[in-house]
């Protein structure tokens, strides 16, 4: 091809994959080295001052529902100082019900635009007409319970100036299948190895969906103005791009029910990665355009957090370069891409038995791995999708099987 050999075109190709993939595997390891700088700050007994309204958007979740505001009415914080508003929206189920009878106060929305960031929105808005006094918007999923300390975690950031953050998403049903054992160990990996290396350096996140707390003053000032399939990276862009910083608190914690094999989670895994890439391809130029006008190294860094690929991709491309190098070893000229590949390779393989040993039962997370041959190429198929806009539907239930308690 134009007289070059197989082995010059395949070299050159896993070069400029290896290149990226390299300086990213690096950069997750310097963060997870950085995590274990992490230092609580001693306990105090700092007066509860903020109000939060607890909103909660659900669509046909009664399965979850109770669980959720269970867990709620078990927070570690004058019940004075918060108020937990479902918005059952478009439900066809007894959401409303259950909600009410656990002793929430539930706004039911019937028209409108469809999806959860419109249902947000409206929640919002609805807390302001019905005078609900609150400082900060914590915003958690129907699916997710609560640490009890989740409020007084946020609440201790919001005194020192941090109005947006991301809490610690985990799972509250880890050990359940082979599957959610696999998510366990991705859990750890993203929000206790790489976000919280991105605390300890004072490098901002981004928004995740649940555990999120918005103070009012953000809220007065923008809105919530995130309407698509992936509100959470687009809020979040939105945020950066108008000076704010989102504090990712370790120790405000949520536990999210997860699906229970890929059958499942295939769809809800479809529509994140499709809106990430929607996000990704209307917004990444202009973030890092403002990241070099304003010579601002943490909005790099959030730009490549957004263009980055998960953890399973990152694996399968590193397989696939090992295998791909395997082809042209025996030629000299690229048998350095055959040690390089090999390097890439043990460097996942490290950083996934780092985020095993980093579980609470590494034991039983290492019995995710017989689902790694299935897993991956389900995964990478997943993101490949989303890259070509499949997946681009409105929020909706997500089938989990049973509901751990």
């Amino acid at each position: 091809m134009f007289g070059l050999s197989v082995n010059t075109v395949l070299g050159s190709l896993l070069v400029l994959v290896l290149t990226p993939l390299s300086a990213l595997l690096l950069y997750q390891w310097f963060l997870a080295v950085a995590s274990f700088f992490f230092r609580p700050a001693s306990a105090s007994t700092r007066t509860a001052k903020s109000r939060f309204l607890i909103l909660i958007p659900a669509h046909n979740e009664v399965m979850g529902i109770g669980s959720s505001l269970d867990s709620i009415g078990r927070l570690d914080y004058p019940s004075s100082h918060y108020r937990a508003v479902v918005v059952a929206d478009r439900c066809t189920d007894d959401t409303a019900a259950v909600a009410r009878k656990a002793g929430a106060e539930c706004f039911e929305r019937l028209d409108g635009q469809a999806g959860k960031g419109a249902a947000l929105a409206w929640g919002i808005q609805q807390a302001r007409n019905a005078k609900i006094p609150f400082g900060a918007v914590v915003i958690v999923d129907a699916d997710t319970v609560v640490d009890r300390n989740l409020l007084s975690a946020f609440d201790e950031k919001l005194q020192s100036g941090h109005d947006v953050q991301q809490g610690y998403n985990y799972l509250s049903n880890p050990w359940s299948s082979p599957f959610t054992r696999l998510i366990a160990v991705t859990s750890t990996l993203r929000n206790g190895r790489y976000y919280t290396g991105k605390t300890v350096l004072g490098i901002p996140g981004m928004l995740t969906g649940t555990g999120m707390c918005i103070s009012a003053e953000v809220l007065n000032r923008h809105g919530w103005t995130a309407f698509s399939v992936g509100e959470d990276w687009e809020f979040s862009v939105q945020l950066l791009l108008a000076g704010d910083r989102i504090h990712f608190n370790p120790l405000a914690k949520a536990f999210a029910q997860e699906s229970q094999g890929l059958k499942q989670a295939s769809r809800q895994r479809l529509r994140w990665a499709s809106g990430r890439y929607a996000i990704m391809g209307e917004k990444l130029w202009a973030l890092i355009l403002k990241a070099v006008r304003d010579r601002s190294y943490s909005l790099i860094d959030e730009a490549i957090t957004l263009l980055a690929p998960n953890y399973s991709s990152q694996a399968s491309l590193a397989l696939l370069c090992l295998l791909g190098s395997w082809f042209i070893a025996s030629d000299p000229s690229w048998v350095f891409v055959w040690y390089w590949s090999i390097g890439a390779f043990i460097a996942i393989g490290g950083y996934f038995m780092l985020g095993v040993v980093s579980t609470e039962a590494p034991g039983k997370a290492l019995a995710g791995l017989a689902l790694v041959p299935i897993f991956l190429p389900w995964r990478l198929a997943i993101e490949l999708l989303g890259m070509m806009g499949y997946g681009r539907r409105h929020w909706g239930r997500m089938s989990r099987g049973r509901i751990s308690s």
